[in-house]
């Protein structure tokens, strides 16, 4: 079998899951600000005020959640 120039025939191709993974708007970029300071902040107050365990670290997750976002966002528009 020889191999043709050019894309797939339609219908063979799976979608790329990483799309998906990478932020691209600035939207994204201002939720994952807004994650990351609610987040950080709110856990930090959790641990201070004794507030419960479970509590506070989904709090301090969504903070980490955030800063995640915010990374991949910069990383991403690095590399286009």
């Amino acid at each position: 079998m020889t191999h043709r120039a050019g894309p797939p025939p339609p219908g063979r191709r799976r979608p790329d899951l990483r799309h998906w993974l990478k932020p691209r708007s600035s939207q994204t970029l201002v939720l994952g600000i807004c994650m990351s300071v609610g987040g950080l902040a709110g856990g930090a107050r959790g641990v201070m005020d004794g507030r419960g365990m479970c509590t506070t670290l989904a709090t301090l997750g969504a903070g980490v959640l955030g800063v995640l976002i915010v990374v991949s966002y910069f990383v991403n528009l690095e590399d286009r």
